[in-house]
């Protein structure tokens, strides 16, 4: 088991002190909402993203739905929140989901296209066909 791993599956509390020792002194304190917010929302969507897109094929993922619908949400949530802080851009009007603000940026030549096309080629790998976003 991974670092990260053992500290989610020890609970928050460890997690959340192991991470302020890390960070060391902080401008803003680090509570509970902040680490579900930056860190915990994040890698629950990593996870749900193949089981999302694996709904969206069909087959028994069906019994998952209320599972997808809330990694929907949740990746509707961070778009606008922690990922606009991650990537240094707010999202398109058109750009609900963090894929379709993914798709715009991968076309960036600065650091967000590298970080972006490094996500892309992360959710290319469970959508390979047609890829879920097109690389340049």
């Amino acid at each position: 088991m991974s670092f990260d791993l053992a500290l989610l599956a020890a609970g928050w509390p460890i997690a959340r002190d192991v991470l302020a020792f890390i960070w060391g002194v902080l401008p803003i304190p680090v509570t509970d909402a902040l680490l579900w917010q930056f860190v915990y929302l994040p890698l629950l969507l990593a996870v749900a993203y193949p089981v999302v897109i694996q709904y969206e094929r069909g087959g028994w993922w069906k019994l998952l739905m209320p599972f997808t619908l809330l990694a929907a949400l949740v990746d509707v949530w961070l778009n606008f929140t922690t990922f606009s802080i991650y990537m240094a851009s707010t999202p398109g009007k058109k750009e609900i989901t963090f894929s379709q603000h993914l798709e715009r940026l991968v076309f960036d030549t600065g650091w967000r296209g590298v970080v972006a096309r490094v996500i892309a080629r992360y959710t290319n790998k469970f959508d390979p066909t047609p890829p879920h976003i097109a690389l340049p």
